[in-house]
């Protein structure tokens, strides 16, 4: 079991492909990040966006009121078009996770799209167990709040796109 979890949905107007296009962009996710943690992306593969597209993320996060910039090496794992997009992520930083993975899921849903973001940190069992309780009061609030507003991002700017 992960040591943290976070499901956020939204209900977007607007067609599951153009939703994805602006997901499976992942050159442009620092814009779409609600965080604000995602400073600057860069793809290190060439060619369009598939399993096995690598790219990196500046990031800057806060931990127990402390900043803590990294880089996160990031693989597409799962690339279904228009339903699903899925990478794992990786920081330069320690103690280093056994797996950080994020997802979109989009499903087409009474003319709408319903889009479920999800995420699961993974630091092995024994971490788990003992960081379970602090990683969530450190650091859960701010990524459930980041991940609402990534959707926010996202309704506004597929909606634009759309209409």
């Amino acid at each position: 079991m992960p040591m943290f979890q976070a499901r956020k949905e939204n209900f977007i107007k607007a067609p599951a492909q153009v939703i994805f296009d602006i997901v499976s962009d992942v050159s442009r996710h620092n814009e779409l990040a609600g965080s604000g943690e995602v400073l600057r992306i860069r793809k290190l593969t060439e060619g369009p966006v598939a399993v096995g597209t690598r790219f990196e993320a500046d990031e800057d996060i806060v931990v127990a009121g402390m900043h803590q910039k990294f880089v996160a090496t990031s693989e597409v794992v799962t690339y279904d078009r228009p339903n699903v997009i899925s990478w794992t992520s990786m920081p330069s930083m320690s103690p280093k996770p056994k797996r950080i993975q994020w997802w979109f899921r989009l499903t087409p849903q009474d003319g709408n799209t319903r889009v479920v973001e999800e995420l699961q940190v993974d630091f092995g069992l024994v971490m788990n167990l003992l960081m379970k309780l602090p990683y969530r009061f450190m650091r859960g609030g701010r990524i459930a709040r980041g991940m609402e507003k990534t959707l926010e991002n996202l309704k506004q700017l597929a909606e634009q796109r759309a209409a």
